[in-house]
């Protein structure tokens, strides 16, 4: 029984060792895979720009287009009430 704590004690630098080589290999890893979250995360904010600009650019055409609408349908109601200004086309 007394074997079994002087075996851990022994083994225990080895252990050490053998887990500061697999924890450099791991930090490597995480170091590429840092990389490569960074590279996707500008990819994506440069989309995101991109897809703002557009969503803008959309909104103002369909704000316009309702200004537009409102427009039309208020000279077509003036129309259909007898203002025949409301009737020319514009």
């Amino acid at each position: 029984m007394r074997f079994f704590p002087v075996l851990m004690v022994l083994l225990l630098p080895a252990a050490t060792f053998a887990q500061a080589t697999e924890d450099e290999a791991h930090r490597a890893d995480r170091r590429q895979t840092e990389d490569l979250n960074r590279s996707v995360q500008r990819s994506v904010d440069r989309r995101n720009a991109a897809d703002a600009a557009k969503l803008a650019r959309y909104r103002d055409a369909a704000a316009d287009y309702e200004r537009r609408r409102a427009e039309w349908r208020r000279r077509v109601a003036a129309c259909e009430d007898g203002d025949a200004r409301a009737c020319e086309p514009y």
